[in-house]
């Protein structure tokens, strides 16, 4: 959730800012026209969640004297926690895979699937892009580029991005974008001395920054790079509508020649101390700003902006020093940096409509807290960010509900109300038979702050979310713990959401997507009756009637753990045979051959789900772990890709009909 050790400070913090008593508004659910009334003028006379610095004399007075709060030997986030990492070892710095979607981002009527995303017309990064004539897959380090008009993959070549770790895609006609961390961040951590007699620390290594390649695709087969955008900050998340992307980083400030002690030794410690507290107080603004710098290609003429003081808001209750930042970059003959809107907070989960971005900033809880008794209850903070100006982004409101989000689809706009599916213990709590609970609040937009209009809880008592899809006026949240409650929501009068119904079953759904009106497809784990899962299945509810919803099929797969469980980009759906395609994994504890395909199924309301047949890629002795990842349809066939090649199989029986291996 936190990223670094300043993102631990401030979100430390940001609890307060979260709580609804101490920060946002909260007002009583609307019961009627007339208190409804009351709120928004309630609403009105509250000052907005957010402060806007006005200046940079403004911004860099805030800074320093937070700064100088809390700076020590070890810089501005304290000293390290000890590790027993010993010299030269890699630490994990790896962040947790988002989940759940329908809609995919092919046009209506295509003869090709799009990905997976979750909003129509929000496109998202994936691993494997096409507009069904052409393939961009990323594998390894390079992006392969294949056609595929023709029901059989042919490779054309592929594309390096120098000093990147490729790690998304996006495809806007003629030109493909190549999104990941520059490769050189992050690297392993840094040992560091205290003292003969103390064990090593691991210090992070260097700044985070993100990268955006954008290749001119015209002739697929010659890709040409025509500019590069290189922004301060880990990608938290990207967006795409139209023509414009944003990106929403989160960075800290990485600028300042701020020392390291020597050693452990009380003199190395107090001189290293004095000098991080000079460097702060004769730091400049641009030393606290996230920057982007363009490369033209075509002219080498590099263009560096920073974040100006202005786009910079704070909460009103200290949010820390790092900085969340959202980009919004345009694609049109080149890569342009349009505007930059941030926030001194930071960020886990971001939801994107066609008009509007949030972002949620969970509570941060330190390592203590996870000794004891009782769950701690805590709250998330959410900011609404304007987009409907594809040249601009906007602060615009912000707001708190009870509980954590588990991923982007815990968000949902409807109808201008925003719903928000949460539990309320965090996702690191190690259950101790407590009676927590989930819960659905409904937010509105009034005079600057995201207002709490309406709120159901008491879903899955001592359960917490496993997944939630919202869909139009409806919400379907599953529980689990031991049983897996699937929970209808009605979001018809934002007032009063009500659960219209529950259906328990062994188990859980991770990844909830709807076939139709009435129907949604399942994806997750089977489970004995204590809890212990037994590996991946696939379930099909009607919903029909939301006050009796059943599951009229079941499946399980004989594997242990499918990529869409916790990935919606992985899972195929191809509604025009009522295909469904899910990579997925099995292992034998004994050492014998895994199963790393692809499993498709023939899945509809009528007929249930029955099964096809399964997909294998050749084996690779340079790649013997190479999972499939991705599948789609394009040119009457299907694809499944991995990091080895490419399968194009039969788009009725899955037949196997051409391997192509990458280069």
């Amino acid at each position: 959730m936190v990223r670094g050790a300043l993102g631990a400070v401030a979100v430390a913090v940001a609890a307060a800012a979260a709580s609804p008593a101490l920060g946002a508004a909260e007002a009583p659910p609307v019961r009627s026209a007339a208190t409804a009334t009351t709120a928004a003028a309630s609403a009105r006379a509250t000052p907005p969640a957010l402060a806007r610095f006005r200046s940079c004399a403004g911004f860099l007075r805030h800074v320093r004297r937070r700064a100088l709060a809390q700076v020590g030997p070890w810089g501005l986030a304290g000293p390290p926690v000890p590790s027993p990492l010993a010299p030269g070892a890699a630490g994990d710095r790896g962040a947790r895979a988002p989940e759940a979607a329908p809609v995919g981002a092919a046009p209506p009527g295509a003869s090709f699937s799009g990905t997976n995303v979750q909003e129509a017309g929000v496109d998202e990064p994936d691993l494997v892009k096409t507009d069904g004539r052409t393939l961009y897959a990323i594998a390894g380090e390079r992006v392969q580029v294949l056609d595929v008009a023709s029901g059989t993959a042919r490779r054309l070549g592929s594309v390096a991005v120098s000093g990147v770790a490729p790690t998304g895609l996006m495809l806007l006609g003629d030109r493909l974008l190549v999104i990941g961390p520059r490769a050189s961040a992050g690297g392993p951590p840094r040992p560091v001395p205290l003292g003969a007699d103390a064990i090593a620390v691991a210090l992070p290594g260097a700044p985070a920054a993100t990268v955006v390649a954008q290749f001119d695709v015209a002739d697929p087969a010659r890709p040409r790079v025509v500019s590069r955008l290189t922004a301060d900050g880990a990608l938290v998340a990207a967006r795409r509508t139209g023509a414009t992307v944003r990106m929403v980083l989160a960075s800290e400030p990485v600028r300042l020649p701020l020392a390291e002690p020597a050693s452990g030794r009380p003199e190395a410690l107090r001189s290293a101390a004095r000098r991080n507290r000079r460097a702060v107080t004769r730091s400049r603004a641009a030393a606290w700003l996230p920057r982007v710098r363009v490369l033209d290609a075509a002219t080498t003429r590099t263009t560096t902006r920073l974040t100006g003081c202005r786009a910079v808001s704070r909460p009103r209750v200290f949010s820390g020093l790092g900085t969340v930042t959202v980009h919004t970059v345009g694609t049109e003959g080149g890569l342009r940096l349009l505007d930059s809107d941030a926030i001194m907070t930071d960020a886990d989960v971001v939801y994107a409509s066609p008009a509007a971005t949030y972002v949620a900033t969970p509570r941060w809880w330190p390592p203590a807290a996870a000794g004891a008794r009782r769950a701690p209850h805590g709250s998330t903070l959410i900011h609404k960010l304007d987009t409907s100006d594809p040249a601009r982004t906007v602060h615009s409101a912000s707001g708190a509900v009870r509980g954590y989000p588990l991923n982007q689809f815990s968000l949902s706009e409807h109808e201008g109300h925003l719903r928000v599916a949460s539990t309320e213990e965090p996702a690191w709590w190690t259950p101790r038979g407590d009676a927590g609970q989930s819960l659905v609040t409904v937010l509105a937009e009034r005079a600057g702050r995201l207002v709490r209009v309406g709120e159901v809880d008491g879903l899955g008592r001592g359960e917490r979310i496993f997944a939630v899809r919202f869909i139009g006026p409806r919400g379907y949240v599953v529980t689990f713990r031991q049983v897996d409650p699937l929970h209808v929501v009605d979001l018809s009068d934002p007032a009063r959401p009500a659960v219209l119904g529950e259906l328990t079953i062994p188990g859980f759904s991770s990844y909830l997507h709807p076939i139709d009106d009435t129907t949604l497809i399942g994806v997750g784990q089977a489970a004995d009756a204590r809890g212990r899962t037994q590996g991946t299945q696939v379930s099909l509810f009607d919903v029909a009637d939301p006050a009796a919803p059943r599951r009229i099929a079941q499946r399980a797969l004989d594997t242990d753990w499918s990529e869409a469980e916790s990935d919606h980009h992985a899972f195929l759906h191809w509604p025009a045979t009522g295909l469904v395609v899910l990579p997925a994994q099995r292992h034998d504890p004994d050492g014998g051959t895994p199963f790393l395909g692809a499993v498709g199924l023939n899945v509809s309301r009528a007929g249930g789900i029955t099964p096809i047949a399964r997909v294998v890629h050749p084996g690779d002795p340079l790649r013997r772990w190479a999972p499939v990842r991705r599948a789609l349809v394009a040119g009457g066939a299907l694809y499944t890709v991995s990091d080895a090649g490419v399968m194009a199989s039969d788009l009725t029986t899955l037949a196997p009909r051409a391997w192509t291996p990458f280069g």
